[in-house]
């Protein structure tokens, strides 16, 4: 497949992972809703050094590297669970607790996680005003003097909004995850796909030797917009007004569905409309064997269901002019046209056009009776009775 095929399928099948989007959106949503909420709290801890100390700054750098592991010890984490009365075991207290300390600085950012704001709030500042206190009495020599001073610069506070879940990443990954798994099944259902779509499903479904028979379809890009070329209709009336110059012309119109006959017969009423608008006078019909009479229409219509009996098509082949198949998109499956074509082909009929129409919900059914052109033939007026001279000289007595 080229790049232009992956679009055509990713447009055609724009509901698969438009829909797969929102509901991985959705399921995001659901998992924020159905996590419980974690709330983490953080004490800011300041370590400085005695200036008796020689080259302090580095030798403060290097004592607090050390300083996070004492945070999460048993020293620091008993006497917090003692005195907030915590009833959880030391080594569930142990995984709420973590401790950084910021490169290139002498600060230790002690954080505790929890379901209870308020709660992982108030463990925060214990662990920080014991960590202090342990630390100091470490690193407190037997001489008295004490080398580093630990200070809480930042106290915790009770957190206003959780952690974790985070929404927008929720929303964000089941969003992009279902947008992936979306596109991928749009791919694969094209690939799986034998509807026709394209003038090159077409040509692929009706085999390598097309003869005489045109494929019309919707151009792509500017020539859509254009009032000569945008429109298969346009451009079959063109076709016919052609032929039924010289004498009249009789197409039966089809689809390879018999399900699409409402499409097939707003097709015709659409090539009906263009050829009166020409000055054409077209009817359109539900009878194929049904006489054109003398004074018929210069152009007759008539929309076919594909399940006639053989014998119907050898009289379409000697009395009609034609026949126009009719591919609403993505509505007839490729099988369903080389079946339509063997059909013709046994009859001795060689199609004169194939459209493929844009896929839509189809015109209502209407009656068989002739539509000529978009306006009805006016009666023929009243005799007016005549009187006075004029009934004199047609011989009629005066009344």
């Amino acid at each position: 497949m080229e790049l232009k095929d992956y679009l055509a399928a990713l447009r055609r099948h724009w509901v698969i992972w438009i829909g797969a989007a929102l509901a991985g959106a959705l399921a995001g949503l659901l998992v924020f809703a159905v996590t419980p909420k974690t709330y983490e709290a953080t004490s800011t801890v300041f370590v400085s050094v005695s200036p008796s100390i020689p080259n302090s700054a580095s030798f403060v750098q290097q004592r607090v590297k050390s300083y996070p592991e004492i945070v999460t010890s048993e020293a620091v984490l008993a006497p917090v669970r003692e005195e907030l009365s915590l009833d959880v075991p030391l080594a569930e207290l142990r995984t709420r607790v973590a401790a950084t300390n910021p490169a290139d600085t002498t600060q230790l950012h002690v954080t505790v996680s929890g379901s209870d704001p308020a709660e992982a709030a108030a463990i925060a500042n214990a662990v920080a005003d014991l960590f202090t206190d342990v630390v100091e009495t470490l690193e407190t020599p037997s001489s008295g003097d004490e080398p580093v001073n630990l200070t809480v610069v930042d106290p915790a506070v009770a957190p206003t909004s959780p952690s974790s879940p985070v929404l927008l990443y929720l929303l964000t990954l089941g969003l992009l995850t279902g947008l992936f798994l979306g596109l991928a099944a749009a791919v694969v259902r094209s690939r799986m796909d034998t509807t026709l779509h394209t003038e090159d499903d077409l040509r692929r479904a009706w085999g390598d030797s097309a003869g005489d028979t045109e494929f019309l379809v919707q151009p792509s890009g500017r020539a859509r917009r254009s009032a000569l070329t945008g429109q298969a209709a346009g451009t079959l009336a063109r076709r016919l007004e052609l032929r039924a110059e010289k004498r009249p012309v009789r197409v039966t119109v089809l689809s390879p569905a018999p399900s699409e006959e409402p499409a097939t017969r707003a097709f015709a009423e659409q090539v009906s409309e263009v050829l009166a608008g020409r000055g054409v006078r077209t009817a359109v019909t539900g009878s194929l064997t049904a006489p054109a009479g003398d004074d018929g229409p210069r152009v007759r219509l008539d929309v076919a269901d594909p399940l006639v009996p053989l014998r119907v098509w050898k009289h379409v082949a000697e009395h009609h002019d034609g026949v126009v198949l009719v591919v609403p998109s993505g509505r007839v499956d490729d099988q369903e046209l080389r079946e339509m074509r063997t059909i013709l082909a046994s009859a001795g009929i060689d199609p004169l056009a194939v459209a493929l129409v844009p896929r839509g919900p189809g015109a209502p059914l209407t009656t068989p009776e002739e539509a000529v052109g978009t306006q009805p033939v006016p009666p023929a007026p009243k005799p007016v009775p005549a009187t006075g001279k004029q009934a004199a000289l047609n011989g009629s007595p005066r009344g």
